[in-house]
């Protein structure tokens, strides 16, 4: 029997041998093929982003702000009007006479990790960044607990229409790692790649990879997309905006930033002690003609510490507006001249240059003197100006002027804003309801216009530069088109979809 078996057995051997590598070749050239055809898929959604203008000093960190920006959501997000509207959040309350707000959450929702989103686990991780947020109006916050398995309560000591305007606070866990919920995953150990999140509670985005590019120069970037070697060019400078705006393969979304322009006036420097001269300096601007000169065009003027977009701002709220000839009568014989501290910017000193002419005209006389970053912060710390010229942020909500020109404020504390100013802020915190609140914005209103911290100039406006080869939706106005990038389809004609 033996010598029958042996034949038989290495017959079936050599047969299950080479059935066994037959199979073998079929599931590697199968996986082959996959592993290609998932690499073509990907390869076609590739969203690649150059930046340029980053410090070189901080890079890495710029790099990481863009990356949150994309891959970090916050329990509402802010519309253009200021308002605030649930993201994370499904709903929420008042409660407790208007000193508690309860928040539920979505169902669903995950953080990169795989972890669920609780409401225990949020109430543990926005105290911190609710204080970030708030800044020095976290000492109002009285609690933060878990109602239940989805429902938060934050609560203030004291009603406040700031407690809504919070909800803009990002959920975010802890530690180096950027571990958060939206739709891309930053990958582990960079800040400039990022993968569509499969468990994203929306859906999964079209485009599979992000990947951004730190460029020495706006222009230098906006070579590469010309080149289409870039899709997406982050913020596109005013002297390549026009050139960009008439190709035909690259789509420019326009939008108002939440910062605007300002000349910082000290208001214990002596020449701008008095009220009546910075009254008497935002008369004279022409902001249409600083935006033409020194913004080329592309910025909205500035009407006060808010947008005029704002919700609770009324329509007849009074404005910064020009009267030359008033100003010049209100400097008459009082021989104004102080000194503008301004960075080397080529828009700040075209800004500045051009400040100076409509000053002169009605008799008062600025100085201009560059000064680095560090020399300006500075003066700003110690209280050592008369003016710096700068870009802060101001919207869309009532939260950020205060936390910009209040005294008490971490951010500028003391050296910005007055007591006036104090006063019509803290009127708009703690108004009760929404008739009262829309009164105190418009009292803060006219409280910048009667004692002025600052010269109020532009809202500066940006755009993206976008290929074709990505179908973007239609976009709410002033809405930046980041925040639908999840929404982003390739292209399917071929001729926008491939690239040179």
């Amino acid at each position: 029997m033996r010598q029958h078996r042996g034949p038989y057995r290495a017959r079936a051997i050599l047969c299950s041998a080479i059935a066994i590598a037959i199979g073998a070749i079929a599931t590697l050239t199968g996986a082959c093929q996959s592993d290609r055809a998932d690499r073509a898929e990907r390869s076609g959604t590739v969203l690649r982003i150059g930046v340029g203008q980053l410090s070189a000093t901080s890079q890495q960190n710029g790099l990481r702000q863009l990356a949150q920006i994309i891959a970090v959501e916050g329990l509402g997000r802010l519309t253009p009007e200021g308002r605030v509207e649930p993201w994370v959040a499904d709903k929420w309350h008042l409660a407790n006479g208007g000193r508690s707000l309860i928040v539920t959450l979505k169902s669903g929702v995950k953080f990169h990790d795989g972890s669920p989103v609780t409401a225990q686990e949020v109430a543990s991780l926005i105290p911190p960044m609710l204080r970030s947020t708030l800044g020095s109006l976290a000492e109002d916050v009285d609690a933060i607990r878990a109602v239940d398995a989805d429902s938060i309560e934050i609560a203030f000591r004291r009603p406040s229409p700031f407690l809504m305007e919070s909800l803009e606070v990002q959920i975010k866990k802890p530690g180096p790692a950027i571990v958060a919920t939206g739709p891309y995953v930053v990958a582990p150990n960079s800040a400039t790649e990022l993968r569509a999140n499969g468990e994203y509670y929306l859906g999964r985005p079209q485009i599979a990879d992000v990947q951004i590019s730190a460029f020495p120069s706006v222009r230098a970037a906006w070579a590469e997309l010309l080149r289409n070697r870039l899709d997406m060019l982050y913020e596109v400078g005013f002297d390549a905006l026009d050139s960009l705006e008439s190709s035909r393969s690259i789509a420019v979304f326009t939008y108002v930033r939440h910062y605007q322009y300002l000349l910082v006036l000290n208001n214990a420097s002596p020449p701008l002690r008095d009220k009546t001269i910075r009254r008497a300096l935002n008369m004279a601007v022409d902001r249409q003609e600083l935006i033409r000169q020194a913004l080329r065009g592309h910025g909205v003027p500035s009407t006060g510490p808010l947008s005029s977009r704002y919700w609770a701002l009324p329509t007849e709220a009074p404005a910064f507006t020009i009267d030359m000839a008033r100003a010049a009568g209100m400097l008459r014989g009082k021989r104004l001249q102080f000194t503008c501290l301004l960075g080397a910017d080529q828009v700040d000193e075209r800004m500045a240059l051009e400040l100076k002419r409509q000053f002169a005209a009605v008799g008062a006389d600025m100085q201009l003197r560059a000064a680095s970053q560090d020399a300006i912060y500075d003066a700003q710390r110690k209280g050592t100006f008369d003016a710096i010229l700068t870009e802060a942020i101001s919207g869309p909500t009532g939260l950020r002027p205060y936390q910009v020109w209040h005294s008490k404020s971490t951010i500028h504390p003391d050296n910005w804003g007055n007591a006036t100013i104090d006063r019509a802020l803290d009127r708009v915190r703690y108004a009760e309801d929404e008739t009262a609140y829309r009164q105190a914005v418009a009292g803060m209103q006219q409280a910048f216009i009667e004692d002025p911290p600052a010269v109020f100039l532009a809202w500066s406006e940006r755009a993206r530069a976008i290929s074709q080869r990505f179908l973007v939706p239609p976009l709410e106005a002033g809405r930046d088109p980041l925040a639908t990038m999840r929404l982003w389809t390739p292209h399917p004609d071929q001729r926008f979809a491939s690239r040179n």
